[in-house]
């Protein structure tokens, strides 16, 4: 009889479903006030500590004029496309950016190393625009950056001293960088959100600890569970209750 029983409670031990809820319901309270102060947390990060960013876009498109170069119109897209690449790294490389901090004197300051960083460009594959995107914290500077660099870039690329013939007349502008309204970072209902989770997790993350370091025996199950010992009575209530009745 004493071996079956130690049988079952081998069986039983480890943490079961219901325990989980019972630990979770038990530290609700605790839950909750973790999730709410990071919540909290993230809100005052997203709304007063992280400076507002704006994008301005503007796109250009590489086109070669097959009358002008004395090809063939397939050749003349092949052509196109493989300068794609080539366009790409053109415009942002330090010959191109120095040139737009020297037009812009708010940005006079910064490298072109920095510069690049404020900058993203992107292109689909079969089509011949590239689009470039600018970052910054002033919305009026985003534009002005964005357009400068796609004048620089094709007036340094026509210019028949810098001696870049298999890129002249190649890069025209499809439209012009307008004022961002809105901005584009940081994404206030994503950060909320993460925050969120993050309470929830690092709050039940510290309700598992505080319950692997309790070494308590908080019922009669427990006694029976661990010690492997059958519980022959128990005197009800809690400590305080027993001292009130003493």
């Amino acid at each position: 009889m004493n071996d079956q029983y130690q049988h079952e409670a081998v069986v039983e031990e480890g943490i079961s479903l219901a325990e989980l809820l019972k630990i979770v319901w038990k530290n609700r309270i605790l839950i909750a006030l973790v999730t709410i102060w990071v919540l909290v947390l993230g809100i005052i990060y997203t709304y007063v500590v992280v400076e507002p960013k704006y994008t301005a876009e503007t796109a250009v498109t590489v086109q070669v004029d097959p009358s002008a170069t004395e090809v063939s119109e397939q050749s003349a897209i092949s052509i196109a496309n493989a300068l794609m690449a080539t366009y790409r790294e053109f415009i942002v490389t330090k010959l191109i950016l120095n040139s737009v901090i020297e037009d812009i004197p708010e940005i006079s300051g910064v490298s072109a190393a920095q510069l690049e960083n404020m900058i993203q460009i992107s292109s689909q594959t079969g089509v011949y625009i590239i689009y470039i995107e600018v970052e910054h914290e002033v919305p009026e500077i985003a534009m002005d950056i964005a357009n400068q660099i796609i004048e620089n870039s094709i007036e340094i690329a026509n210019d028949p001293q810098k001696g870049f013939l298999f890129l002249q007349n190649k890069l025209k502008m499809i439209y012009p960088a307008d004022l961002p309204v809105n901005p584009s970072s940081p994404n206030k209902i994503l950060n909320i959100v993460i925050s969120f989770l993050i309470g929830a997790i690092l709050s039940l993350g510290i309700v598992f600890v505080k319950e692997m370091l309790n070494n308590k025996f908080q019922s009669s199950e427990d006694v029976e569970k661990y010690l492997k010992i059958r519980v022959i009575a128990s005197v009800p209530g809690v400590i305080k209750e027993r001292k009130l009745v003493d």
